[in-house]
């Protein structure tokens, strides 16, 4: 089973704990406040160690050393970030991710080595933006780093591309088809894979080309 190392028991620590837990992993949190940490233990039945999570000693306890990955989830962008860089330095975790409040900090973060970052403001900004389709298109961000987004596209009555096969699409460069949804199934797109109105198409693609990718599909303006 692999082991996660969280410092941080508030409720992004918690929620986080309890999924991952829920998946199968070995969670040991960390937590400084010491009846958050008796809650929390109580309510997740794990080992829940009250402590400061930048304190090497601490993390020593935690078995970090032991961990295949170490998450820092506290409301502190320099905890976060002091805890992440000890267990990388003295336990030699592969794989470390950091919570960041202030979005001005993101690039230090992994300037300094921090593996991935959570921007808990821009997620919060790209969930807004992502739940209002615009003209026909819906973008989600899949990778924490880069401009590859999944677009979802519905293909509606006056779309251009209704009868034509995908082999014959003529799509941005940084676009590829990945899925159609017809009705009730899904499948793969091939070449000679004909477009239907009220197809629902699911592709990869660079933030820029996004609208150029929904003109394609479904015709009309910027």
């Amino acid at each position: 089973m692999e082991r996660i190392v969280v410092v941080g028991a508030g409720k992004v620590g918690f929620h986080l704990a309890k999924t991952l837990i829920g998946s199968g992993y070995e969670v040991v949190l960390i937590e400084k406040d010491q009846s958050r940490s008796i809650f929390v233990a109580q309510s997740l039945s794990i080992t829940v160690l009250c402590g400061d999570g930048t304190d090497q000693w601490i993390l020593k306890d935690a078995g970090t050393g032991k961990a295949n990955y170490f998450v820092a989830v506290t409301g502190s962008d320099a905890d976060n970030l002091v805890a992440c860089q000890i267990a990388k330095k003295h336990y030699h975790v592969k794989n470390s991710v950091a919570r960041v409040i202030d979005p001005a900090n993101e690039t230090l973060f992994r300037n300094l080595g921090i593996d991935a970052v959570i921007n808990t403001t821009t997620l919060a900004a790209k969930t807004i933006s992502n739940v209002l389709p615009s003209n026909g298109l819906r973008l989600t961000s899949i990778f924490d780093r880069g401009d590859i987004e999944l677009a979802e596209v519905d293909i509606t009555q006056s779309s251009p591309v209704i009868g034509m096969a995908v082999s014959d699409l003529e799509l941005p460069k940084e676009s590829l088809l990945i899925a159609i949804l017809q009705g009730e199934s899904a499948y793969l797109p091939r070449g000679q894979s004909i477009l239907k109105a009220e197809d629902r198409v699911f592709a990869l693609v660079n933030r820029n080309d996004a609208n150029s990718l929904r003109r394609a599909l479904i015709g009309g303006g910027r």
